[in-house]
């Protein structure tokens, strides 16, 4: 090959390497800025006034003196399913514990669907046992969805007893290790 030659095509990998690194960048910056809930650490979590699936109101202030951990779903959604054994398995392991600095934790689960018979039986199949159960059938465009900024499920809020953003979308290991510190210890 002429030396002319490996110089343009050295030119060309460049370029396209260069387009290729544009375009992770851009990848990048659309899923951190677009997918990020809106809410962050020690903001006062959103209040809200909604019926829960037997018809009940809720609202943030019910759950003042207690953790409350909000978790955002979808009966159609793989992860999320595929994380509801781990949510039961905290939930069974915390709903009767005292805290620190909180008299207990409760969970809530707020459905993104379109189908509510199809997220009810979801429930109920994956044992999502406590009581604060959410179905919001207009998915992200659902009024607790736009309030707290979910563009993406699953997605989790850990709010403190005080009302504020503690965590946001944490693994199940930090949530976890956040909550067995917070232990009152016998």
């Amino acid at each position: 090959m002429k030396p002319i030659a490996r110089i343009a095509v050295s030119i060309c990998m460049i370029k396209l390497l260069g387009y290729i690194a544009f375009g992770l960048f851009l990848a990048f910056m659309v899923r951190y800025f677009y997918f990020k809930p809106m809410m962050g650490f020690g903001e006062t979590a959103p209040d809200f006034k909604i019926d829960d699936i037997h018809g009940s109101p809720i609202e943030l202030s019910n759950f003042s003196g207690k953790y409350l951990l909000l978790d955002f779903w979808g009966s159609w959604c793989a992860p999320c399913r595929a994380e509801n054994p781990i949510m039961v398995m905290l939930y069974d392991r915390y709903k009767s514990s005292q805290f620190k600095t909180a008299s207990g934790i409760d969970f809530m689960s707020v459905a993104l669907e379109r189908n509510k018979e199809q997220a009810l039986q979801a429930i109920q199949n994956d044992g999502l046992n406590w009581p604060k159960q959410v179905i919001q059938e207009e998915r992200m465009s659902s009024s607790m969805a736009l309030l707290y900024g979910v563009k993406e499920i699953p997605s989790k809020f850990l709010i403190s007893p005080n009302g504020k953003i503690l965590l946001v979308n944490p693994d199940f290991k930090e949530l976890d290790d956040y909550l067995a510190k917070e232990l009152l210890k016998n």
